[in-house]
């Protein structure tokens, strides 16, 4: 998977900054690897219920869980 830099440079831009392209490329990785981690613990969690499906509730428990939140 790989996320278009555009819109992570948009949202960078959001703070009013210049944002160099090499800043934009590092900011896609980063919320790439979140997004993988997020998404790989959701799926665990789904499972450990028996769900086949990964639900909303369980994309908010990895979020907490991954991101301290």
């Amino acid at each position: 998977m790989q996320l278009p830099i555009a819109p992570c440079e948009r949202v960078l831009k959001k703070t009013r900054m210049r944002v160099s392209d090499d800043a934009s490329k590092e900011f896609a990785m980063l919320l790439e690897e979140i997004t993988v981690d997020v998404s790989s613990e959701a799926a665990a969690i789904a499972k450990s219920k028996g769900n086949a499906t990964v639900q909303r509730e369980d994309i908010i428990a990895a979020k907490r869980k991954i991101l301290r939140q």
